[in-house]
């Protein structure tokens, strides 16, 4: 990942079938401690080579940030302009459009706010 440029921080873990987009690599970043699991997809750019009329309409580019400490669950994929907050939780085969708040579970396509994550709570 890094040797193709893609930023990632200390202590992070990558599951198995992680596809980050060959395109624009180094819009990708990852902070420190993240989980990404197995079969993950992690796209910058919306764009075919393909001369049609939909070329012109879908062709994005943009960066994407995960923070500190997040956990991507199996099967989700995360679309270019996508920023996901600290220790935020994503569920399996959700599609993360736009921003998430840190500490909260999303789930669904799209993925929706689900819940706090309380860590108070869970350090008791």
């Amino acid at each position: 990942m890094r040797i193709c440029g893609v930023k990632v921080g200390k202590q992070c873990y990558v599951g198995f079938n992680v596809v980050f987009d060959t395109n624009y690599p180094s819009l990708i970043s990852i902070g420190s401690g993240v989980t990404i699991s197995h079969n993950v997809a992690i796209y910058t750019h919306t764009a075919t080579s393909v001369r049609c009329r939909l070329a012109g309409v879908y062709n994005h580019v943009a960066p994407v940030t995960i923070a500190n400490g997040s956990w991507i669950s199996a099967n989700c994929v995360i679309l270019p302009g996508a920023s996901i907050g600290s220790d935020c939780m994503i569920g399996a085969g959700a599609v993360v459009v736009g921003h998430t708040e840190p500490r909260h579970l999303y789930a669904g396509n799209p993925a929706r706010k689900v819940k706090p994550i309380d860590f108070e709570k869970m350090d008791r």
